[in-house]
């Protein structure tokens, strides 16, 4: 593997042989045997030094047992690295690995505002041998962490001085940790505007293969839905009735904007976000998912295709963990007219965001043709997400700063 290397305090052992080397010929010169010996000593201790160093570290790897991890908040994870070294062998060093602080010690309980926590343990490995090194770490906010930078320091054996060895290769290395899943608290109706599998009792639509009795005949109903054997048995036309069924397929939409007052509600809209995936997971419903962070492709902006189960769910943990309120935004209402344009919209249309007049007009039309939800939950302190009972600040601005 490739490392670099910087030396710290070669100059005082290139200095130091000088010297002894000098005083050590005077010393023979005047035949001072002892004290030529002491100087010769001296000399060789620092040759030794000066050698071990200019060899030390030299066919050491390092080799990440994972290349991925996936845990919760709270969740803990094992880091673990395997150590392979040269014929020089390695003694009293210090191993620093730089993580983006998603994850951290369960023991450290400190916030770290510059976004990198460094992580400092002993290192020592001997001569063609390996080493394996594990690292305790726990979940301690939604998000992604890799490993930036892995540096070891080596000290001298005599005096002041160090080699430092920064690995110089990528490091195919990352933790995901996903958000909180808190209950819903509430339940998503289907939308009767649609034909679906999802049974309703006032509904547009039937189910003809769901046949749930028979009534008399009316002028209006269709030929082939009279039933022949039970209008014979009734001597009266009788017609079929099915089971009324409508659709209950979900677009969860996001607005990753904040207010203008500059709430730090990004994480909160993303537990709501998991709160409805969750509770169309455990109901079987089709969702799919958008949120108006800029994207590359025919749509400018993130979208989860639509899916169900298990499989859409642990799709949505992952693009949620790799997703930061720093990247760079859309303004919500231009992703809502392209998604409306494009046809994209479902039946039931959940919109994650603070209200402002253009939102609250865009939602008014929808309502006509589609179920729509507007959650603005995050905006509340409590954890009962459902609490209608909310004052009006007055702070909704009537256009989105990007």
């Amino acid at each position: 593997m490739k490392w670099i290397r910087y030396e710290h305090g070669f100059k005082l052992i290139h200095q130091g042989m000088t010297i002894t080397a000098v005083f050590f010929l005077f010393a023979f010169i005047y035949l001072q045997v002892w004290l030529a010996a002491c100087f010769a000593a001296v000399f060789a201790m620092l040759a030794f030094q000066n050698i071990y160093f200019s060899k030390v570290g030299n066919g050491l790897s390092v080799a990440f047992r994972a290349k991925q991890k996936r845990i919760l908040i709270g969740e803990t994870e094992e880091l673990v690295m395997e150590f392979k070294n040269g014929t020089v062998p390695i003694w009293n060093g210090t191993l620093t690995l730089s993580l983006e602080d998603a994850v951290a010690p369960s023991t450290d309980d400190k916030k770290h505002y510059s976004g990198i926590y460094d992580l400092t343990v002993p290192f020592a490995i001997g001569g063609n041998k390996k080493v394996e090194i594990r690292i305790p770490l726990e979940g301690k906010k939604r998000g992604m962490s890799r490993v930036t930078r892995v540096m070891l320091e080596i000290p001298h054996l005599f005096g002041d001085g160090f080699v430092t060895m920064e690995l110089n290769e990528p490091i195919y290395y990352q933790s995901l940790v996903y958000p909180r899943v808190t209950p819903l608290g509430r339940e998503l109706k289907s939308s009767p505007y649609k034909p679906g599998e999802i049974e309703q009792r006032q509904s547009l639509f039937m189910d003809s293969f769901q046949p749930i009795g028979t009534r008399d005949y009316i002028p209006t109903d269709r030929f082939d839905q009279i039933h022949w054997k039970a209008s014979a048995r009734m001597q009266k036309l009788q017609t079929k009735e099915f089971l009324p069924v409508s659709s209950q397929s979900v677009v969860l939409m996001m607005n990753t904007i904040e207010k203008d007052r500059g709430f730090l509600d990004f994480e909160t809209k993303v537990e709501r976000l998991v709160s409805y995936a969750d509770y169309c997971m455990k109901n079987d419903i089709p969702y799919s998912v958008a949120i108006n962070i800029r994207s590359f492709g025919a749509k400018p902006y993130l979208i989860l295709p639509s899916g169900s189960g298990k499989v859409q769910f642990q799709k949505l943990m992952v693009m949620l963990a790799k997703i930061s309120d720093k990247h760079a935004k859309l303004p919500f209402e231009e992703m809502l007219q392209h998604m409306e344009g494009t046809g994209q919209l479902s039946q039931t249309v959940v919109l994650i965001t603070h209200e402002n007049d253009r939102i609250k007009a865009l939602a008014k039309q929808w309502v006509k043709r589609y179920e729509v939800i507007l959650d603005k939950s995050h905006e509340r302190n409590e954890r009962i997400w459902d609490n209608q009972n909310t004052r009006k600040t007055g702070t909704d601005s009537t256009y989105l700063n990007v």
